[in-house]
């Protein structure tokens, strides 16, 4: 059988079911990092509307900047953190995410309507949430082959599918109870993981792997991250930002959206924003949970991300057209979830595979794009909303989608799988 690609004294290489248990306690970290930044969602048009006093194109950009501040501190942290992860381990920088998390929530949950609290504690989640996803990829890739690596990168995104799913479902329900009970409850799943964690998971990188990744002979830390940044990775990373851009501006610009069209008002806003991404969720849990693997088998990571490409383009545009509630707003978000699903999982599948080494600094890099996607993203989203009309956000994420399909035709090395990493037997 072929070994992992990276070696571990405390894990057994025997195959997919003998890692699922500590790839369930990463899903179960990167669902409550979801989970956490999308419980406020439902209710942030309600706060940025009392700090601004309307909740028209200025909340929206308003609303924008507070997103932003989260990401950009992911999109700064990310790549230091995955490093650190190569030279400590993961299992220690993904317990320190755990309790720094579950700290900045509940200062999240004391802040109330205080603009000037929300913005401190959003930057200091960002902070510690970019120390647990691109650790927790590489945590996979350190313990899966290439052949169900896939598979297992897939079952972390199905838990973004889930934190989507239950956050901001979540949120609209205890957002009625109070606007700060949403916050505690992420910041003691957050805390609850870090006991189950402290306690379960295992190291994925063994002492003698983290001493190579460690050579005085390998490059300094800025030369690495030079290297991976203009590396054979350099294109994925762009296909990711952009995938990621336009659900950036799903999450911050679709809840004034529903209310600029007439489709939710003040008081139903919560709930129903809260459903739509749930049935995202529950789209991205079936393809990332169960088919993505079978998918990748079959076509090959390059073929499966410009399927999802061309899928996401076509929900892009049907998000544009319902004016009132009913199936004409949910029907769209199935192309939307499937289509981010099928891109996802499959890029970072490829950028594992052409990573020789420090698998943390390389799948974090790729966060720390997907974190630029939601800092700009979103301001990108509010400025559109405001200055064109509700449905801007959206035709300009369509039009960058098929751009990005474009590039990868003209230029299919950018998709294409590494010579040198067939599937294991």
């Amino acid at each position: 059988m072929r070994k992992r690609s990276s070696g571990s004294s405390d894990l057994p290489d025997d195959g997919f079911k003998a890692v699922f248990r500590p790839i369930l306690l990463l899903a179960l970290t990167v669902f409550i990092d979801l989970l956490g930044f999308g419980i406020i969602l439902p209710n942030l048009p309600l706060y940025i509307k009392q700090a601004v006093g309307e909740a028209n194109g200025n909340a929206a950009f308003v609303g924008g900047l507070l997103a932003a501040s989260y990401s950009l501190t992911q999109f700064l942290c990310a790549p230091f953190w995955g490093r650190y992860s190569d030279r400590a381990g993961r299992r220690p920088v993904i317990l320190i995410s755990l309790l720094g998390v579950g700290l900045a929530y509940i200062f999240f949950g004391l802040a109330n309507d205080s603009l000037w609290m929300l913005f401190t504690a959003r930057l200091l989640a960002g902070l510690l949430s970019s120390a647990s996803i691109g650790v927790s990829f590489a945590y996979v890739a350190d313990v899966t082959t290439p052949a169900n690596r896939a598979k297992g990168m897939g079952l972390l995104g199905a838990c973004f599918g889930l934190g989507f799913m239950f956050g901001p479902a979540l949120g609209g329900i205890l957002g009625k109870v109070s606007l700060s009970l949403p916050a505690y409850v992420a910041a003691g799943m957050a805390l609850i993981n870090f006991v189950f964690s402290y306690k379960f998971l295992p190291e994925s990188l063994s002492a003698e792997e983290r001493a190579k990744l460690n050579s005085p002979d390998r490059p300094s830390a800025w030369e690495q991250t030079r290297q991976a940044l203009t590396g054979p990775n350099a294109g994925l990373y762009v296909l990711s930002f952009i995938s990621i851009f336009g659900f950036a501006a799903i999450e911050q610009a679709f809840g004034f959206f529903l209310l600029a069209r007439g489709i939710a008002n003040d008081k139903n806003l919560p709930e129903r924003f809260g459903y739509l991404m749930a049935f995202v969720g529950i789209i991205g849990i079936i393809i990332q949970g169960g088919l993505i693997g079978r998918m990748v088998s079959k076509l090959g990571e390059g073929k499966v991300a410009r399927i999802g490409m061309g899928v996401l383009v076509l929900g892009y545009v049907a998000l544009t057209l319902p004016r009132e509630w009913g199936w004409m707003v949910f029907l769209p978000t199935i192309p939307l979830s499937g289509g981010r699903s099928m891109m996802g999982p499959a890029i970072s599948a490829l950028i594992s595979r052409r990573t020789q080494g420090g698998q943390g600094l390389n799948l974090s890099v790729q966060q720390s794009f997907d974190a630029l996607a939601r800092t700009v993203g979103p301001l990108t989203a509010g400025w559109l909303f405001k200055t064109f009309d509700p449905t801007a956000p959206y035709y300009f994420s369509a039009g960058l989608t098929v751009f990005a399909l474009l590039l990868t035709v003209a230029v299919p090395s950018i998709l294409a799988a590494p010579k040198d990493s067939e599937q294991a037997k």
